[in-house]
């Protein structure tokens, strides 16, 4: 039998990875989000310092360097660190959907795990004040300061996600379920991934 795998991408400043990291723990299964970066290095020996740079971003096309001493037939061949990266999780997210069920956040786990059985792909969304008032209450910014940081991440997060899939990040056609964070709240969306996983 498949294990049960939700992934969530997110827009910023909604609390994807804490209503991930509720619903494993209720589930009582591992969220891997950031900890991802710390096994793509185990993995393939590349300093975690500069893969953290480089996580969920797309490469500068007009501006990138290709470090050859890091690359093999698993990060690859002539690619940016980003490539690298991605190239590394993805292997990382596949051996996980084997070994075990999880959540995953972000890092294309949607589309790496396209062939496979179990999985649940949900993408989290919010009001735009609602988001706001997330980004000036936890970083200390003001409201020009936390919309332009929203409007930067969700473009970056964009274009990774469009670069190195076949889908568009936040069109309702590429995930299976779409939720407004600010109409359900968090604790909703915490409900509705473990009632998704259950149902699994």
């Amino acid at each position: 039998m498949a294990n049960t795998i939700i992934t969530i991408s997110r827009e910023f400043g909604r609390g994807g990875h804490e209503i991930g990291k509720q619903a494993a723990e209720r589930l009582g299964i591992e969220c891997y989000d950031s900890r991802l970066i710390r096994m793509a290095s185990e993995k393939s020996c590349i300093s975690e310092k500069y893969l953290k740079d480089v996580d969920e971003k797309r490469a500068n096309p007009w501006l990138y360097t290709v470090p050859s001493d890091y690359a093999d037939e698993m990060t690859g061949f002539g690619l940016p660190l980003n490539d690298m990266l991605f190239n590394v999780q993805s292997q990382i997210i596949r051996q996980l959907a084997h070994q075990e069920s999880c959540i995953i956040i972000g890092r294309c786990a949607d589309f790496v795990l396209a062939d496979y059985p179990g999985v649940t792909s949900f993408f989290i969304h919010a009001e735009w004040a609602d988001r706001v008032a997330r980004i000036m209450e936890r970083q200390n910014l003001k409201e020009r300061e936390a919309e332009s940081l929203i409007r930067k991440m969700d473009k970056q997060r964009a274009l990774y996600y469009n670069f190195f899939s076949d889908k568009k990040w936040g069109r309702p056609e590429s995930f299976d379920i779409m939720v407004n964070s600010s109409r359900v709240g968090m604790e909703g969306c915490v409900r509705m991934i473990c009632s998704f996983f259950d149902k699994k």
